[in-house]
């Protein structure tokens, strides 16, 4: 099953904001996964301070720090800018439920 990375960093960033450090178990991806969608996030300067360990024999990220990781400036503005988005998907899963078929 292929992974929506937008919608894991949108729902990873705003859990950020909101004081919780969802997993990779939480999204039921795989941690290389998780991990490459917290680099971007860093590499696009929506947030800062997370730490990586990379495997010795190659670039691969083992382990992520994110204690202390933060959204920027930019990131809040990224959550500001896909809030909508975001009530909108929301709205349509429950009205899906709420109307029979």
């Amino acid at each position: 099953m292929a992974v929506n990375k937008l919608k894991v960093m949108l729902s990873f960033m705003r859990e950020l904001n909101d004081g919780n450090i969802p997993t990779a178990e939480d999204y039921n991806i795989e941690k290389w996964e998780y991990f490459d969608i917290i680099e971007a996030c860093q590499d696009e300067g929506l947030i800062k301070g997370a730490q990586f360990i990379e495997s010795g024999n190659s670039s691969h990220f083992i382990n992520c720090f994110l204690d202390g990781t933060k959204l920027t400036v930019k990131g809040m503005e990224y959550l500001n800018n896909n809030s909508t988005l975001m009530k909108t998907y929301k709205g349509l899963k429950e009205l899906r439920d709420w109307l029979p078929f």
